[in-house]
C-alpha cells in the first residue's frame, strides 16, 4: 500500500497497524472536534474581557475574605441582584461597569459559597461524646501511625475527617454506619504560623474524630458511582503499593503518579524548600505542560505517517484533541487539584483557539482560567497554591512578552528560570518566610531531568500497571533509579551554606514595594530606570522589625496545644524558653509554630534555649529548632535528651544580663533535684520594674521548695502557671507568694487531662488575678515596659479573628 506524504512524497513503507488503530479514534476525534470547535469560539469572544472581569472578581472574593464575619444570605443576595442590573447596563461606560459589576459578583458569589460550607457545625454540647453517623468515604484512605485517615461524608452533606485504628480495608465510595467521638475545627492561632481552619474551609471540612476502638459498625455496601475519579486513583495506588520500590526516593514516585505526598519523610521537604524544587514532586502545571507537550509530538508524528487520516483531519488538530484528552485525564489523577486545574484550563482554551486558526494571549488564557477556578470553589484564594501556581503563570507571560526574539533555546529556557526564580520571591518570603538562592540552578537541571526521564516513566508505568503490571512494576524501577540520580544532585545543592536566604515580609506595605521590585526588574533590557528595581529591595533588605528598647522585654506564650513554649525577647537578644511536643517524624511544634513565629519576628539567631525538662509536650520541638537556626547556649534539667556536651545543666544561681534585663535560674536547687516535672528549670526575668515567672510543670513539691528557700524570687507580674492549671500545682500558697497580676494557661483544645482545673481557675479567681487561656487567646503577647505604668496584653486569635476561626 502507498502512503502519499503531505508534501507530496511517496512512503512505501506504510504501517498497517498504526493505520488501522488511529482510524479506530476517528469518530470520538470527530465529536470532540467539533465541541471543542463550536466551544472555542464562544470562549475567544469571551476572552476579549475577560481579564478585567476575573482581576475584579478577584478582588470582590479577596474583600470577603478579610472579614470577620460572614454577610447574610439576603444581603449576599440582594447585592447579587445589584451587580446584575449593572452588568445589564454595561453598554455605557463599559470598563466601569464590568470593573464594578466584577467586584461586587466576586463578593456575592464567594459569600454564598462560604455560607454553603459552614451551613453545618458541630454543636458543642456533642463534642467528645459518642455518636453514630452514616454515609461514606469520600477521599482516598491514607494510612498513619495512628490509624488510617480518610474524608468522610454523612448523610446530611456534611465532610468530616476521621481516624480509624484497626480499621479493615477502606475504599473510595464505601457506605459505613459508624460510631465516632467528634470535635469542632479548632486551629493553633499564631503568628506566621499555618492557618488550619482556613485549609479546612477551602476543604469544606467541618469537623474532625476519630471512630471508636472495637465498638460494632455496619458495613451498608459500596457505591460504585460515587468520586469516581477518586476510586481510579485508589485503585492505582493499590497497584503501585504493590510494586513500589523500597528505596528512598520511591514515595515521590507516589506523588509524581497520583498526587500523594503522605508518605514522604520530612527532611526531604528540608531538601526540596532549600533547592525551590518542591513544586516537582507532585502532579502540577508544569507536570501536565510536559506530559501534553510528548503526547502532542507523538499523536502528531503517528497520525502524519497516515495519509488516509491527514485527509480526514489536519495532524495539528488530532494531536491537540488527544492533548485535551491527556491533560484532564493526567490532572484526574492527581484529584484535580488547583494547580492541575489551572493547567487544564489553560491548555483547553488555548487548543480550542488553536483549533479555530486563531491565536489566544496568554493573558487571556491565564484570566479565563483565574475565573474558572474560582467559580469552581472562591475559597482556592485561602491557599498557597493558588498564589504560587497563578502567580509562576502571571511572572512567565510578564516576563517572557515584549522581547527581541530569543538568540536559543538555552536562552529561552534560563529566561524562563531567571523571571520566576526572581519574580516568586516575594511570594516565597510571604509564606514560608524563605527563599532558596540556588533555585535557579536546581530547576535548570531538575525540571528537564524530571520531564525528560522521570515523568514519561511514571506515566507509562501508570498505564501499564492496571493492563500490564510486571511490565509496569520494572518501569516504576527505572523511574526509581532515574529519581535517585536527580536527588544525590538536589541533596548536594540543599547542603551549600548559601542555599537558603530566610527573610520575612514585614508588613504588606513591604511586601507591595518588593513585589513591584522584582518586576520592574524584569522588564525588558533598554527599559529606561530598570536599575531602581535594585533600590526597591532595599527596604526588605534592611528592615528591621519591631525589638524591643533597651531595659524593656516582650514575652510571647505560644499557641502550642497541649504543651508549652514561650519567647523571649530584649533589644538584641531571644530567649526560647520550651518548645512545645512532637506529634510524629512528620509533625512538630518547633517545626510548625515556633520557627514560622521566630522568623515572622525577624529573629535569625537563639541566644538561649531553656528545656525546663524532658517530657515530650516541653521538649519535642527543640530538634527542630537546632537544625534550623543557630542556637548559641542550651540549658535543661534533662540533659541526657541532648548530645554530649550540647546542653548544661539548669541550676539556681544561674544569672546574665540582656539590654538592661536580668535572667535567673531560680530553681532546681542541685542537681538532685533535676528529673521529672518537679526538676523543672523555674526562670525569673525583670527589668527592675516589671518581673516574669516560667515554670514549667513544678508540681507541689518543688512549690515547697520554692516558698522555703526562694519566696523573695517569685513575686512577678505574669506567670505560666505550673504544669499547665493542674491541681497538683498552684497551691494557694504559692499564687499568694508569687501574687501575678496575670496567669497564661499553656493548654490544648478539649485536653483530655481538662486542663486547667476548676479548682485552679477558682483560686485565682479568689486572688483577683487576670487569667488567659491559649485555647481562648492563641499566642499572647506582653510588652513589659520600664517606664509603663500598666500591659497590655495582644491576643492573636481575638484580635486578628476571620469569619472562619471557631469561637470558643
Amino acid at each position: 500500500m502507498i502512503r502519499i506524504m503531505m508534501d507530496g512524497t511517496v512512503n512505501r513503507g506504510y504501517n498497517h497497524s498504526i493505520n488501522f488503530w488511529l482510524a479506530s479514534t476517528l469518530p470520538v476525534s470527530s465529536l470532540l472536534c467539533n465541541i471543542t470547535h463550536s466551544l472555542g469560539i464562544h470562549l475567544y469572544i469571551l476572552s476579549n474581557f475577560m481579564l478585567h472581569l476575573c482581576l475584579s472578581f478577584l478582588l470582590g472574593d479577596l474583600y470577603l475574605q478579610s472579614l470577620r464575619a460572614l454577610p447574610n444570605t439576603t444581603i449576599l443576595v440582594l447585592v447579587g441582584i445589584f451587580s446584575l442590573l449593572l452588568w445589564l447596563k454595561s453598554h455605557r461606560n463599559k470598563n466601569t461597569i464590568i470593573v464594578t459589576g466584577g467586584f461586587m459578583l466576586g463578593f456575592v458569589w464567594a459569600g454564598l459559597f462560604a455560607n454553603q460550607a459552614l451551613h453545618w457545625s458541630l454543636p458543642h454540647q456533642q463534642e467528645g461524646k459518642v455518636m453514630v453517623v452514616r454515609g461514606l468515604i469520600d477521599s482516598l484512605p491514607v494510612a498513619g501511625k495512628f490509624g488510617t485517615h480518610f474524608i468522610f461524608l454523612t448523610s446530611d452533606n456534611a465532610r468530616i475527617k476521621l481516624t480509624w485504628a484497626n480499621n479493615p480495608p477502606l475504599n473510595v465510595g464505601d457506605r459505613y454506619e459508624l460510631p465516632v467521638r467528634l470535635k469542632r475545627l479548632h486551629s493553633l492561632r499564631n503568628p506566621g504560623g499555618f492557618d488550619y481552619e482556613a485549609w479546612a474551609l477551602q476543604n469544606k471540612l467541618r469537623a474532625t474524630g476519630s471512630v471508636i476502638k472495637k465498638a460494632s459498625f455496619k458495613f451498608l455496601g459500596h457505591d460504585p458511582f460515587h468520586a469516581p475519579v477518586d476510586q481510579i486513583r485508589q485503585h492505582l495506588q493499590n497497584k503501585i503499593l504493590e510494586h513500589l520500590p523500597g528505596s528512598e526516593t520511591a514515595p515521590w514516585l507516589l506523588a509524581l503518579m497520583i498526587g500523594e505526598r503522605s508518605l514522604a519523610p520530612p527532611q526531604h521537604w528540608d531538601i526540596l524548600r532549600a533547592t525551590g524544587t518542591n513544586h516537582l514532586m507532585a502532579i502540577a502545571g508544569l507536570h501536565i505542560g510536559l506530559i501534553s507537550t510528548m503526547v502532542y509530538m507523538v499523536v502528531g508524528f503517528l497520525w502524519r505517517r497516515s495519509g488516509y487520516l491527514t485527509r480526514l483531519y489536519p495532524a495539528s488538530l488530532a494531536a491537540s484533541v488527544a492533548v485535551l484528552i491527556i491533560a484532564w485525564l493526567y490532572s484526574g489523577l492527581a484529584g484535580f487539584s488547583i494547580p492541575t486545574q489551572r493547567a487544564c484550563i489553560m491548555v483547553t482554551f488555548i487548543l480550542c483557539a488553536s483549533l479555530m486558526r486563531r491565536r489566544l494571549p496568554a493573558w487571556h488564557a491565564w484570566s479565563a482560567a483565574l475565573l474558572v477556578v474560582m467559580l469552581l470553589n472562591p475559597l482556592a484564594v485561602l491557599s498557597e497554591s493558588f498564589w504560587l501556581s497563578f502567580g509562576t503563570l502571571a511572572l512567565i507571560a510578564y516576563g517572557m512578552q515584549g522581547r527581541l526574539a530569543a538568540s536559543g533555546w538555552w536562552w529561552k529556557w534560563g529566561r524562563v528560570q531567571w523571571v520566576i526564580g526572581l519574580g516568586l520571591v516575594p511570594l516565597s518570603l510571604l509564606f514560608f518566610q524563605q527563599t532558596s538562592i540556588v533555585s535557579f540552578l536546581a530547576n535548570s537541571v531538575a525540571i528537564p531531568w524530571l520531564g525528560f526521564l522521570v515523568l514519561p516513566l511514571c506515566f507509562l508505568s501508570s498505564i501499564l500497571l492496571l493492563f500490564a503490571p510486571s511490565a509496569g512494576g520494572g518501569l516504576l524501577w527505572l523511574a526509581d533509579k532515574s529519581l535517585a540520580g536527580l536527588w544525590i544532585m538536589l541533596e548536594w545543592f540543599a547542603h551549600l551554606d548559601f542555599a537558603v536566604w530566610t527573610q520575612a515580609i514585614p508588613s504588606p506595605v513591604v511586601f507591595l514595594i518588593t513585589l513591584l521590585a522584582c518586576l520592574w526588574l524584569l522588564v525588558p533590557a533598554g527599559m529606561p530606570g530598570r536599575w531602581l528595581g535594585v533600590i526597591w529591595l532595599l527596604p526588605l533588605m534592611f528592615y528591621q522589625s519591631a525589638h524591643p528598647q533597651q531595659n524593656n522585654f516582650w514575652v510571647t506564650v505560644l499557641d502550642v496545644g497541649q504543651g508549652l513554649s514561650v519567647v523571649v525577647q530584649t533589644q538584641q537578644h531571644t530567649l526560647v524558653y520550651d518548645t512545645g511536643l512532637r506529634f510524629n517524624d512528620q509533625f512538630d511544634m518547633g517545626e510548625s509554630v515556633v520557627l514560622p513565629f521566630l522568623r515572622a519576628s525577624g529573629v535569625k539567631r537563639v541566644d538561649a534555649m531553656i528545656i525546663s525538662h524532658g517530657d515530650n509536650d516541653h521538649i519535642g520541638g527543640a530538634p527542630a529548632i537546632l537544625r534550623a537556626m543557630p542556637v548559641t547556649s542550651v540549658l535543661t534539667s534533662a540533659v541526657e535528651k541532648f548530645k554530649p556536651g550540647r546542653a548544661k545543666l539548669c541550676l539556681s544561681g544561674t544569672n546574665w544580663q540582656w539590654d538592661g534585663v536580668n535572667f535567673s535560674i531560680i530553681y532546681p536547687f542541685d542537681q538532685s533535684q533535676a528529673s521529672g516535672n518537679d526538676g523543672s528549670c523555674v526562670l525569673r526575668i525583670n527589668n527592675g520594674r516589671q518581673s516574669v515567672l516560667l515554670t514549667g510543670d513544678i508540681e507541689k513539691f518543688a512549690e515547697k521548695q520554692l516558698l522555703a528557700e526562694a519566696a523573695d524570687s517569685l513575686r512577678a507580674d505574669l506567670l505560666t502557671a505550673p504544669h499547665h492549671g493542674s491541681k497538683t500545682s498552684n497551691q494557694r500558697a504559692f499564687i499568694q507568694a508569687v501574687k501575678p497580676h496575670y496567669v497564661v494557661y499553656a493548654t490544648g483544645y478539649r485536653n483530655r487531662y481538662h486542663f486547667p482545673h476548676q479548682k485552679v481557675i477558682n483560686d485565682y479567681t479568689a486572688a483577683d488575678v487576670i487569667q488567659f487561656d491559649t485555647v481562648d487567646s492563641g499566642a499572647i503577647q506582653f510588652h513589659f515596659s520600664k517606664i509603663a505604668a500598666t500591659i497590655t496584653p495582644i491576643q492573636y486569635r481575638p484580635d486578628y479573628r476571620h469569619y472562619w476561626h471557631d469561637e470558643v
